[in-house]
């Protein structure tokens, strides 16, 4: 994984910039598509964002934020939601 890498960042960003950035918006538009369908339409918008933090600063900063929001969410989900407690009639 490691030469691919290496391999891939040797590419000139004028090459590269421009192929990531069809790529992450391309995933991105089909997580979108299938966002209302059944199926993983967040995750696959995610993947796209990750794609695109490869190389854009904007997007990293907005994949940290979706991971620090589902991050919570899991932890609220973790911690539990207390159930209200049920109304008692008093008798007279």
């Amino acid at each position: 994984m490691d030469a691919l890498k290496q391999r891939w960042q040797r590419v000139p960003k004028a090459v590269r910039k421009p192929l990531v950035f069809m790529a992450g918006t391309v995933i991105i538009i089909i997580g979108l598509i299938l966002l209302p369908l059944p199926g993983p339409g967040g995750l696959i918008i995610f993947l796209g964002l990750a794609i695109l933090a490869t190389e854009f600063v904007v997007a990293e900063k907005a994949r940290d934020w979706v991971m620090i929001k589902v991050k919570q969410a899991f932890a609220k989900i973790r911690r539990g939601t207390p159930r209200p407690k049920p109304k008692t009639k008093l008798k007279p």
